[in-house]
């Protein structure tokens, strides 16, 4: 996250700075607005392709499914409840 925020920082200062004025805290907030929008969705991607993978084991019915469920449910739980 913090690579994301500080590239778009720096392209923020960069772009003030050419202009001649001095950062302000708007500046501030819109680089991190864009810095976070620019990692939630790769992270989005990740969690939502894992739980793909992980919520047909729950409905399955077959040989060690029993065992595989017990695996899935604190992983899917993880995944939704696990901020970062």
């Amino acid at each position: 996250m913090l690579i994301y925020l500080d590239r778009v920082w720096n392209e923020v200062g960069t772009k003030i700075t050419a202009t001649g004025r001095s950062l302000t805290r708007a500046d501030l907030h819109h680089a991190i607005m864009e810095g976070a929008v620019e990692r939630v969705r790769p992270k989005m991607m990740t969690v939502v392709a894992i739980m793909a993978g992980l919520i047909p084991i729950l409905w399955s019915t077959g040989a060690g499914s029993e065992i595989m469920q017990r695996i899935a449910v604190p992983m899917i739980r993880g995944m939704v409840s696990r901020p970062c």
